[in-house]
């Protein structure tokens, strides 16, 4: 529960910190520098509408995998408990053994401090090479825990994949990331030329 809220309050006190200087400027300089602060507010009711410009968070989970999280924009959600809504979201992991993995989502949203919910079309990519795509996935910011939400697509050196449900996680003893791919799992595999005459 502790590490919970430290990583919750990781993201919370930034933005609250831009949201004070935001208005600090607001009601100092008049309407001049809005277009050059991070907090926008616009519509009949601003505290519906307020925007923080370009949200940034860098930490590693609990294996000392590094994680870092980017959006365009990101606004608090009207629902009590729905945490943070972030706009074309880039969350990026940096594994112990020198590889990456880049997603990209069109909507984010984090939940309870350390769930991150990816939807309206996410993009999965590996520097191994391989690109994977579907809707959704249901992740989680303190370890390696990512899932499909409905049906994926892959491709890369040497195949093609489709599936009903990924999963990627950790293995404990190894710290390896596997990815796992499961209900009707069509693989056609592509003979790789070796550049021979």
């Amino acid at each position: 529960m502790y590490s919970r809220l430290i990583a919750w309050l990781k993201i919370l006190l930034p933005l609250g910190a831009l949201a004070l200087l935001s208005t600090i400027f607001l009601y100092s300089r008049g309407t001049d520098p809005i277009a050059t602060i991070p907090m926008l507010t616009g519509g009949a009711d601003p505290t519906q509408t307020e925007q923080v410009g370009s949200p940034f968070y860098a930490g590693t989970t609990e294996n000392g995998q590094g994680l870092t999280l980017a959006a365009r924009q990101a606004r608090f959600s009207d629902s009590e408990n729905s945490g943070m809504i972030a706009d074309d979201l880039r969350a990026v992991i940096d594994v112990s053994d020198g590889s990456r993995i880049v997603i990209d989502a069109t909507l984010g949203q984090i939940e309870d401090g350390d769930r991150l919910l990816l939807r309206d079309g996410v993009t999965l990519e590996s520097t191994s090479g391989y690109t994977i795509r579907t809707q959704g996935l249901d992740a989680e910011i303190e370890r390696i825990a990512i899932e499909s939400t409905s049906e994926v697509e892959a491709d890369g050196p040497g195949l093609t994949l489709s599936a009903g449900k990924l999963r990627v996680e950790e293995v404990e003893s190894t710290q390896d990331i596997q990815f796992l791919f499961t209900d009707g799992v069509k693989l056609i595999y592509i003979p790789q030329q070796d550049g021979a005459e």
